[in-house]
Order: C-alpha cells, then sequence, then structure tokens
C-alpha cells in the first residue's frame, strides 16, 4: 500500500513539473542619463516578465516597447513596476522615447526565447 502512495506522490509531482509554468522573470533597469544600465533582456515565451524601472539620471526618461504596447514616463528618482508576458519569441527594441535620447543610445532589447 505505501508503495502504491509513493508512485501516485511522484507521479503527481512529475506531472506538476512538467505543466508549471517559468519561474517569474525578475529585471531592475536603470535609466541614466542617455544610458540604460543593460541593452538586453531575455525570457522565455510566455513567462511573467516582473519590470522595475528606475529614473537615477536628471532628465525625465521614457521606456517604450511599440510592439507591445509599453510606455512609462519616469520623472527624475521615479520608479514603476510593470508586469507582462510576451507569448510569441522574438526580439523586441525597447527605447527612450524622449527627443535625442534613442538617437543618443538609449536602446536595448527584449529577447524572448521559444518555451519548451
Amino acid at each position: 500500500m505505501h508503495k502504491l502512495l509513493l508512485l501516485f506522490a511522484v507521479m503527481a509531482l512529475t506531472l506538476t513539473a512538467c505543466s508549471s509554468e517559468p519561474e517569474t522573470k525578475q529585471v531592475t533597469l536603470l535609466a541614466e542619463d542617455i544610458v540604460w544600465s543593460s541593452d538586453l533582456i531575455e525570457a522565455e515565451a510566455g513567462q511573467m516578465i516582473e519590470l522595475t524601472i528606475t529614473n537615477s539620471g536628471a532628465l525625465d526618461h521614457d521606456f517604450v516597447i511599440e510592439e507591445l504596447g509599453l510606455d512609462v514616463l519616469l520623472t527624475p528618482g521615479q520608479s514603476e513596476t510593470v508586469t507582462f508576458v510576451v507569448d510569441e519569441a522574438g526580439s523586441y527594441e525597447y527605447i527612450c522615447n524622449i527627443p535625442g535620447h534613442q538617437d543618443a543610445g538609449m536602446v536595448g532589447n527584449l529577447v524572448i526565447s521559444g518555451s519548451d
């Protein structure tokens, strides 16, 4: 009887592990004056992304991923956390949309890999 219960417990854990979604990806991104602290964010398709953006510079900064409809305006010293999921693998450019900032190099890529 104990072996049968153990077998069911192992099967239940295996099924739970196989059907679970990827862990939430937590990312912190600093908007400094005319530069992002990272120009690459990586996650898996279907994975929850919790992105905390902090403006540590002296100017306003705007985090934008046009393809995903994300647009977060931050004044100096302000932080905001956005949570989102990208279902399709691909590369999504993020920029600062304040005039002149993208051209000065405030550009990065969110790279979403295919889920297993």
